[in-house]
C-alpha cells in the first residue's frame, strides 16, 4: 500500500511539474506498479482496472468527430449559436455551457465534450477569439450537468442501482443544488475571464461570417450521423451493448460514408497520447484499490462521523469531493457503496434512512472531477482537442487553480444544500 501510494503521488506530483509529458509520466508509473509485484493477478489487471469501454469510447469520438469535422457542420452549428446571441460572447457563453450541461445530464459527458468543443473552437477561429474561458466553462459545465441525472455520471448509475432510486429521484434531489452550482460557477468563471468574455462581435463582422459547407450532400450525411448517433447513446440503457459499442459504430459509419478512402489519414489525426494516457493512469488509480487504499479511507469517513447522520453526510461529501479530483470516481464510489449500506446494520437508530448518504456520495464523486485536469475524463479530452485543433496547451497547475475554486464552490453549495434540506 504504501508503494503504491508513493507511485500515486510521485505521478501527480511530476504531473504538476510539467516538466515531462503527462503520457510518459503514467506509463512510467503504470509500468514500475506492474513490475514491482503488487497485483496478485498481474494478468487480470487490464480486466479489472482499465476501463476499455471509456478508452474505446474517446477512440470512436475521436474517430467520428475527426471525421464530421471536415464537413464544416460544427463551424455551421458555432456561427448559426454566435448570430442568435447577437455577436454578445459573454450571452454566446451561457449558450455553449448550457447546452453542454443539458446534454451531459443525457449523454456520457467525454461524449459532450467531443461535439461541444470543436464548435467553440471554430468560433473563436472565426472571431478571433481566445477559446480558453469557453472550453474551461465548458468542461466544468459537463461535470456539473452530469450530475444530475442516474445516467448522467457512471456513479450515479451504480448508487442507483445500490439504493434504488429512479432518474426522477436524482432529478427531484438533486437538480436544484445543481442548478445553482451551475449558475454560479458560470457566473464566476464569467467574472474571472471578464476581459476575453465581455465583449461584442461588431455588426458588420457578423455580417461577412459565412456558411462554410463546401459539400451540401456531405453535411446532410453528418447531420443525419449525429442524429443517428444521439438516439443511440439516449437510449443505450436499452440496447445490449457498451457506450463505446456505440462509438465505434459511429466512427465506422462516418469513416464509410464520409471518408473511406482516407481511412489511414483520418487514424493518424486521432489523439493517441491522450487514449494511453487514459490507460496507464487506470492501472496507477489500480494500485491503490489493489492494495486496500480506498477501502480504509472509506471506514475512516465512518469512523469520523460517529454515529451522527449530518457529520457522515458532510465528511463523504466533501471527502468524495477532493478524493475524487485525484483517483478515479467508479472504484472509489464502488468502495463506499457497501461501507454506506452497512451503517444501517451497525447502528440502525442513527442511520434509519441512507438517503442523505447517498446523495452526498453522488454529489462528491460527481463534483470532484472538476477539480484537477485530470479528475475526470471530460477534462483531460476536452484540453487535448483544444492542444490538437487551436494548439493551446493548459497545465496541470494552470487548470487546478480554477478548477480547485469551481470545486470549492460546488462543494460549499452542496454541504448547504444537504443541511438545509
Amino acid at each position: 500500500m504504501f508503494l503504491a501510494s508513493i507511485v500515486f503521488f510521485v505521478t501527480y506530483i511530476l504531473l504538476a511539474t510539467d516538466r515531462l509529458h503527462r503520457t510518459l509520466i503514467v506509463l512510467l508509473g503504470a509500468s514500475f506498479l506492474m513490475f514491482s509485484g503488487i497485483f496478485h493477478e498481474p494478468a487480470a489487471v487490464f480486466k479489472e482496472y482499465v476501463d476499455f469501454n471509456t478508452i474505446f469510447l474517446l477512440f470512436g469520438m475521436m474517430v467520428f468527430v475527426g471525421v464530421l469535422k471536415e464537413t464544416g457542420i460544427f463551424e455551421y452549428v458555432g456561427i448559426k449559436a454566435l448570430m442568435l446571441s447577437k455577436g454578445n460572447l459573454l450571452r454566446l457563453y451561457f449558450y455553449l455551457t448550457t447546452l453542454t450541461a443539458l446534454t451531459s445530464a443525457v449523454l456520457d459527458n467525454v461524449t459532450t465534450v467531443i461535439v461541444i468543443i470543436p464548435i467553440t473552437l471554430a468560433v473563436a477561429d472565426a472571431t478571433r477569439t481566445d477559446p480558453v474561458p469557453f472550453v474551461l466553462g465548458e468542461i466544468f459545465s459537463s461535470n456539473i450537468g452530469g450530475t444530475a441525472t442516474l445516467v448522467g455520471d457512471p456513479p450515479n448509475i451504480m448508487i442507483g442501482s445500490a439504493a434504488g432510486f429512479s432518474f426522477m429521484d436524482f432529478v427531484v434531489n438533486l437538480g436544484p443544488v445543481v442548478l445553482a452550482i451551475f449558475l454560479v460557477v458560470n457566473s464566476v468563471i464569467a467574472l474571472v475571464f471578464r476581459k476575453q468574455i465581455n465583449k461584442k462581435v461588431p455588426a458588420e463582422k457578423l455580417e461577412h461570417l459565412g456558411i462554410p459547407i463546401s459539400n451540401p450532400a456531405s453535411f446532410k450525411i453528418a447531420v443525419f450521423l449525429i442524429g443517428i448517433v444521439v438516439g443511440l447513446f439516449i437510449f443505450q440503457e436499452f440496447l445490449p451493448v457498451e457506450t463505446s459499442f456505440i462509438a465505434i459504430l459511429a466512427a465506422s459509419l462516418a469513416l464509410l460514408l464520409l471518408n473511406r478512402h482516407k481511412v489511414d489519414e483520418s487514424l493518424s489525426k486521432v489523439e493517441w497520447g491522450t487514449i494511453i494516457f487514459f490507460f496507464g493512469l487506470f492501472i496507477v488509480v489500480g494500485g491503490l484499490e489493489e492494495t486496500g487504499f480506498l477501502e480504509i479511507l472509506a471506514r475512516q469517513i465512518v469512523s469520523l462521523a460517529k454515529g451522527s447522520i449530518q457529520t457522515a453526510e458532510l465528511l463523504i461529501l466533501n471527502i468524495s469531493g477532493f478524493a475524487s479530483a485525484f483517483v478515479d470516481n467508479i472504484p472509489y464510489t464502488a468502495t463506499l457503496i457497501p461501507t454506506i449500506e452497512s451503517l444501517n446494520k451497525i447502528d440502525p437508530v442513527a442511520y434509519s434512512n441512507l438517503d442523505p448518504l447517498w446523495w452526498a456520495l453522488s454529489l462528491g464523486a460527481c463534483l470532484g472531477g472538476n477539480g484537477t485536469s485530470v479528475g475526470a475524463s471530460a477534462n483531460v479530452v476536452g484540453l487535448a482537442i483544444l492542444k490538437q485543433y487551436y494548439g493551446k496547451e493548459i497545465s496541470f497547475i494552470q487548470f487546478l487553480r480554477y478548477g480547485m475554486l469551481v470545486l470549492l464552490i460546488s462543494l460549499f453549495l452542496s454541504s448547504l444544500y444537504l443541511l438545509l434540506f
